[in-house]
């Protein structure tokens, strides 16, 4: 058990993929599912355009802490990313896209290394969600 993150393909970007084949797209998360031809299930890597995955849950518990030490208790990244280990169906809108990135980007200049990645991946996710127009998802 962890925190697994991801990003789905527009319906545009399926669209211009898989000529030919129409889809639904799941309106909270922003999956798509083929609706024509029937019975055509896409893989994991044809829906997704990134996903990654931050740690088991000790992990993101001293991912946390760390992150805790760094900016004060309560902070968006804590409330809304690393709140738990296991948060399969939340997403993460456009409208806290925002305040993320500007924690973000006090977190480019830590020295632990660690703290950098986590910070790398969850921006280039943020960038992905918003090139896609859809939100960033825990699966």
């Amino acid at each position: 058990m962890g925190l697994d993150v991801a990003v789905f393909k527009s319906a545009s970007t399926m669209e211009r993929e898989f000529p030919g084949y129409r889809f639904q797209r799941e309106p909270t998360t922003g999956e798509c599912e083929v609706i024509h031809p029937e019975g055509v299930n896409l893989t994991w890597d044809a829906v997704t355009v990134c996903d990654w995955r931050v740690g088991n849950i000790a992990h993101v518990a001293a991912l946390g802490e760390a992150i805790a030490g760094l900016l004060g208790e309560g902070s968006a990244l804590e409330r809304i990313v690393l709140f738990s280990a296991c948060s399969v169906g939340d997403v993460i809108g456009e409208p806290s896209f925002v305040e993320l990135e500007r924690e973000l980007r006090l977190l480019e200049s830590s020295t632990d290394a660690w703290v950098r990645e986590f910070a790398d991946g969850l921006s280039e996710l943020i960038r992905m969600a918003r090139r896609e127009k859809n939100p960033i998802v825990f699966v």
